[in-house]
């Protein structure tokens, strides 16, 4: 039997598209991603701030630690007017090693070490697609987390690897106990272990996060360092990227925003312990932290890797935030406010929707292995 001719008018023309799709990927997801890291870290070094917050107060805490000294703001403090050392202890220890660095290179290895981070992140909750990670190094909470250098990467390997070997003994706990003790605002996936039926994982979270605590008693009572940490929220709350920052910016008392805040909150982890949802407990705890900056939301990547692992144009949407303060008094209005919640309430939403659908398709009875998400991709239809 004859072979079908070749139409050598089409031929051509399909090669070009197919040829001109892949220069394009490369540029804009391979090229374009590196050219905006390297422009912000220039940036940073040359006109500042390059880790910013790291460079004025967890490098000087970190030092006064290892000399015995004691850090932590006395009880007059005015966090506005003031250097804020007051991070959690372990996240100063964490970096130490650092400290026999000159603070500007410790800015520079800690913006690597950050970069470094965020892939392994990625990687270690299955995304093996380069177009992912290349977008991603397009968000404004990847690219700018550079400017400030809130630990937020080491929090999101910590976290990653608690999923990945969520199904081992201890492991789970002792990551999520060390993510919890290095930035606190992430205890509710502490309290995603206990939904997964994980309760040993979610009480040796909590020993390890509670135990870090005691590493305050040199310096101070745990009860004063809550009272400062309560100060520090006080201060800044009202300008996070949060349900409370919305609402207060827009005209709303402090007892309408906090109370919607809490109902939102309280909605999100009792959908997480309803679904099992890995998404609803990384949303919660950004809902319920008293600050949010920017950075945070380099998080939501985590549970959306898990229900897009290849490139879709859900991971494009961040990418509409450009253009927003990272952190500090005054960063944004109403309007920034209202922009990025929506993005990152779509980004979640799908996320969730993975979630949802890993625990429908689970046999009935206890449904625990609804809870674990399985390797296996379900709902994947919209990958490119």
């Amino acid at each position: 039997m004859s072979k079908p001719p070749i139409d050598l008018q089409t031929q051509p023309k399909s090669d070009f598209r197919a040829a001109l799709t892949r220069v394009g990927t490369i540029v804009v997801l391979g090229i374009l991603p590196i050219a905006a890291l390297v422009t912000m870290f220039v940036v940073g070094v040359t006109g500042g701030p390059l880790s910013g917050d790291f460079h004025y107060e967890l490098y000087p805490q970190a030092k006064i630690l290892l000399h015995g000294d004691n850090p932590f703001p006395p009880a007059g403090w005015d966090p506005l007017a003031q250097s804020n050392l007051i991070w959690p202890p372990l996240a100063a220890y964490l970096v130490s090693p650092l400290t026999i660095l000159p603070a500007g290179a410790a800015d520079v290895v800690i913006v690597l070490i950050g970069l470094a981070c965020f892939a392994l992140s990625l990687w270690l909750v299955g995304v093996r697609d380069w177009r992912v990670y290349g977008v991603v190094g397009l968000w404004p909470e990847v690219v700018g987390e550079m400017r400030v250098s809130h630990l937020t990467p080491i929090v999101a390997v910590l976290v990653a690897a608690a999923w990945r070997y969520r199904d081992t003994r201890n492991l789970p706990g002792l990551l999520v106990g060390l993510s919890v003790a290095v930035k606190f605002f992430v205890w509710p996936v502490g309290l995603w272990l206990a939904a997964v039926r994980r309760t040993r994982e979610a009480l040796i979270a909590a020993l390890v996060a509670g135990a870090s605590l005691l590493l305050v008693l040199p310096y101070m009572g745990i009860d004063d360092y809550a009272h400062r940490l309560s100060r520090l929220g006080r201060a800044f709350d009202q300008d996070s990227y949060t349900v409370y920052g919305l609402l207060v910016q827009a005209g709303a008392s402090d007892t309408v925003a906090r109370g919607a805040t809490f109902a939102v909150g309280v909605a999100l982890l009792a959908g997480m312990f309803r679904y099992r949802s890995f998404a609803l407990a990384i949303a919660a705890a950004l809902v319920l932290s008293p600050i949010v900056w920017l950075d945070y939301f380099a998080l939501a990547a985590l549970p959306l890797a898990l229900a897009r692992p290849r490139l879709s144009a859900i991971w494009f949407l961040p990418i509409a935030t450009w253009g927003m303060e990272g952190a500090g008094v005054g960063i944004g209005d109403v309007s920034d406010i209202a922009r990025l919640l929506v993005v990152y309430g779509l980004v979640f939403w799908v996320a969730f929707s993975y979630d949802l659908k890993a625990w429908r398709a689970a046999p009935a009875g206890p449904r625990q292995a609804r809870a674990t998400q399985a390797h296996a991709p379900i709902g994947r239809s919209s990958e490119i």
